[in-house]
């Protein structure tokens, strides 16, 4: 029998294959570039003598099946999690925090909110109602800006508590994100005691999906990398093969796309059941990163409230390099910063950033460098999840994974990896 081909080795690709590979499917994994990892990978900056990952990405420990994915290839030590939910938050003059206490489910936050310093007592009572509203009824697919407001959250209090979370989780501002998308984030994350605990990786991301290839080769698979897919070749509503851009055709049992959908319409002769998905927004996400001659972190993240920045990561410490002080911005829902020079955002990071850090006014600044993605991830706008296709299409023996597939998740590594694994689960039962 011909092999299982699947195009693109980011973790959708990864985790199709790995799930093949374990049941003792032949398969052949094939990807352009020189790493796997998709838009979760990293490269070596010369400058710094380091590799660096094209995004900042972590996981909470409600993404199972990232973890299943990554105790599969052996890499359970890549991520590094909380003992519980701990999250900083800083302006310029306050600190607070948003943490987990031992108590059932929901309440595990109360505490928390009701202490959360960057509101008023009052507005704090009613974010807790609204939380309580979002926890036990379906919100509808609106937008969840508008359902924050009907639930008397004020401008402040959505900037300054709901909006943090929608656009870390969701590269989304909560008028732009539907609300039963930011329900679900909340319900299997924070309304879950230990569900929202912050893991950070522990290594750069090629690394750790690199571990793929042993694993996959080991079950008599195969990996192309650097090998561009010139066409998935279809005859009479089959498909059964790729042409590569050598013009190496590779005859496949089964295919399973794991390229984003701008890359897979070139690969078909026909796309008129992709035709939804020029409907689907998408968000960029700003990376900037810097490096110190010294320490100016004490906490491994932290959350900017009042700030033009958002989320600060220490990576080196992350990394456990001690050696270097390598710190990331990581700007998502970045429509303001995408255009904006690289002198400009590097210029403002560095300002805002001293702001919030005492330390950093007097570190010196060695290098910096920024890292645009303009389609980063999908909006989760109201009406966005019914135009995202299902695993299975009209063309016998092709299948559909990625993370804008209907895996009911946001744009993540989780989603990823879970739209993976449910289109090798489907061409399974179709053998």
């Amino acid at each position: 029998m011909n092999p299982v081909v699947i195009i693109g080795g980011g973790p959708a690709g990864i985790a199709s294959a790995a799930h093949l590979a374990e049941r003792g499917v032949e398969t052949v994994l094939i990807e352009r570039s020189k790493h796997l990892g998709g838009r979760a990978a990293s490269f070596f900056y010369s400058q710094m003598d380091e590799e660096v990952d094209y995004g900042q990405h972590v996981l909470m420990r409600c993404c199972t099946r990232s973890l299943d994915l990554l105790r599969l290839l052996g890499q359970e030590d890549a991520v590094s999690f909380q003992p519980s939910l701990h999250v900083p938050m800083r302006s310029e003059t306050k600190r607070g925090k948003i943490t987990s206490n031992p108590l059932p489910g929901a309440l595990h936050l109360l505490p928390s909110l009701l202490a959360y310093r960057f509101l008023s007592l009052p507005a704090r009572i009613n974010a807790v109602r609204a939380g309580l509203s979002l926890l036990l009824q379906d919100p509808g697919d609106v937008s969840f800006g508008k359902w924050l407001s009907v639930h008397g959250q004020k401008e402040r209090v959505i900037a300054t508590l709901w909006d943090p979370i929608c656009v870390a989780t969701l590269n989304a501002r909560a008028r732009d994100a539907s609300a039963r998308m930011a329900r679900l984030v909340f319900q299997r994350g924070f309304f879950r005691r230990h569900g929202a605990d912050i893991g950070l990786f522990t290594r750069p991301l090629s690394q750790i999906f690199a571990s793929a290839i042993p694993y996959i080769e080991s079950h008599q698979g195969r990996v192309h990398l650097e090998t561009p897919v010139n066409r998935i070749i279809v005859d009479r509503g089959r498909a059964h093969g790729v042409e590569l851009a050598s013009g190496e055709i590779i005859e496949a049992h089964a295919i399973i796309s794991a390229v984003p959908p701008h890359d897979l319409t070139p690969l078909l002769p026909s796309q008129q059941f992709l035709a939804s998905l020029d409907r689907i927004a998408y968000a960029p996400i700003v990376n900037v990163h810097l490096w110190f001659d010294r320490s100016i972190m004490d906490e491994p993240f932290i959350i900017a409230i009042d700030s033009r920045i958002q989320a600060v990561f220490d990576v080196s410490t992350a990394h456990r390099e001690r050696d270097k002080h390598h710190i990331v911005i990581s700007q998502s829902a970045a429509t303001d910063w995408i255009d904006m020079p690289v002198a400009s955002i590097v210029d403002i990071s560095l300002s805002e950033l001293r702001k919030l850090l005492p330390r950093g006014q007097r570190a010196d600044l060695i290098d910096s460098l920024v890292i645009k993605s303009r389609f980063a991830t999908f909006v989760p706008s109201p009406g966005a999840g019914a135009l995202r296709p299902a695993t299975t299409t009209p063309i016998v023996g092709l299948f559909l994974a990625g993370d804008y597939t209907t895996t009911g998740w946001p744009s993540t590594i989780e989603g990823a990896v879970r739209s993976g694994f449910s289109a090798a689960i489907s061409l399974l039962a179709r053998r």
